[in-house]
């Protein structure tokens, strides 16, 4: 069960500029259970996600970029509009960030209360704490593992373990940027999970691992189009094989002075 079946950007001639210019415009891109789109930076990936996402209503950790108030997108629904998560490996960090900060201003809060409450009553000084150690349990009680002590993968993937629920829609913008290759393939089996409980992804990402989920729909956007493709005629698989079978060749041609 697809919860979304295609999804197309549409646009007229007296639609210029910023996103209109972009190469998905006008082209309708059919999903599968999960669905990759590739293309080099400023192709558009994150903008087609973004505007997705804004049109979907999904929950999203970042701030969103400012996009056109309405634009006019035909999406078929299987049954009605799904629920889900957008996701980038960007807003994750910056999501991180804000977490720590958090903590760390609650804890000089506990301390500033501590100075400021030294000769009034133990009652007086407990309610005034409260809200600094409401404020840190609730950070330590979010997720399964510390997300602020973890590895930056490991808390990655334990957030978007989280995140996870059945028959839902998850937009993921270049997910593998904070993962190894043992992480980046931890996620494929955590995504395979999802789909067999009836979820459902959208995937910008570089990665040739990722790329490789098994009978995946491939899309490759360009300046001016976005077309059908798949795995092995990605050129960063191709090189990715290329190189890994014979590195010195391009590092004689790299380096050679």
């Amino acid at each position: 069960m697809k919860l979304i079946e295609h999804i197309c950007f549409n646009k007229t001639e007296n639609d210029v500029g910023f996103p209109y210019a972009l190469g998905f415009f006008n082209h309708q891109i059919k999903c599968d259970d999960v669905t990759i789109i590739v293309g080099d930076n400023g192709s558009g990936k994150s903008t087609l996600l973004e505007l997705l996402s804004k049109e979907l209503n999904l929950y999203q950790i970042g701030e969103p970029l400012i996009l056109p108030k309405r634009i006019d997108v035909d999406l078929r629904f299987h049954l009605k509009r799904p629920l889900g998560f957008y996701f980038s490996a960007e807003d994750f960090t910056s999501y991180i960030k804000r977490l720590v900060n958090d903590k760390k201003e609650a804890y000089q809060g506990l301390k500033d209360v501590d100075d400021a409450y030294k000769h009034k009553s133990l009652f007086s000084k407990q309610q005034a704490r409260s809200a600094y150690l409401k404020t840190i349990a609730e950070i330590d009680k979010m997720y399964e593992k510390d997300l602020l002590i973890s590895s930056h993968g490991e808390s990655y993937l334990n957030f978007f373990r989280s995140r996870m629920r059945p028959n839902q829609l998850f937009i993921l913008d270049e997910p593998e940027t904070p993962l190894s290759f043992e992480n980046q393939l931890a996620l494929i089996y955590m995504i395979h999970d999802a789909v067999s409980e009836g979820s459902q992804f959208i995937i910008a990402t570089h990665s040739p691992v990722i790329c490789a989920y098994p009978n995946a729909k491939i899309y490759q956007l360009s300046n001016d189009s976005i077309t059908e493709t798949s795995y092995d005629q990605l050129d960063s698989v191709r090189l990715m094989k290329d190189f890994l079978l014979m590195p010195e060749r391009y590092f004689n041609h790299l380096l050679k002075k």
